[in-house]
């Protein structure tokens, strides 16, 4: 399982969003309908939460085949390069990790200056390894969009494991 950030304070990497720190405490006490409410005209939330399903499983495969490229299109560039870290750190040896059940809740929107920002929170059950047993997961994930490139894909820009 991907295990990138210590802790939020890792938002730094978000210079350029500088509001991003400010909306923390909103996405604490943030949930589902009222997220809702804020999106933009036109943006689907049970497909949006369908691509963000189909990000975290596609993002967890590129991580165990040490998949650059895909990781690369997939997370912003400060991630990426935390990845990067990582994955050398980890070095040759395999990784495996079965996503056997997920769910995915939309916490919060924010539309910043330069760019959206979605909080969801993932939860399921993951196997890492054919001789381990299923573990539930908890994760915030903030995924941003850069404006005004509507059209590009959501890209993971920080992510938390929850208790």
């Amino acid at each position: 399982m991907l295990n990138l950030v210590p802790g939020l304070q890792r938002l730094r990497h978000l210079r350029n969003l500088r509001s991003l720190r400010r909306l923390l405490p909103r996405w604490r006490r943030a949930g589902g309908p009222q997220a809702a409410a804020r999106l933009p005209p036109g943006l689907d939330v049970d497909e949006f939460l369908r691509l963000a399903r189909l990000s975290f499983v596609r993002l967890q495969a590129a991580w165990d085949a040490a998949d650059l490229a895909t990781l690369e299109r997939l997370a912003t560039g400060p991630l990426l390069a935390d990845l990067r870290e990582q994955l050398q750190a980890r070095g040759a040896a395999l990784n495996r990790t079965d996503v056997l059940q997920l769910q995915a809740q939309l916490l919060a929107f924010e539309e910043l200056r330069d760019a959206f920002v979605a909080s969801v929170e993932f939860s399921g059950l993951i196997q890492e390894g054919a001789d381990t047993a299923a573990t539930e997961f908890r994760e915030l994930w903030l995924l941003t969009k850069l404006k005004p490139h509507a059209g590009e894909a959501w890209q993971l820009a920080q992510m938390q494991a929850l208790a």
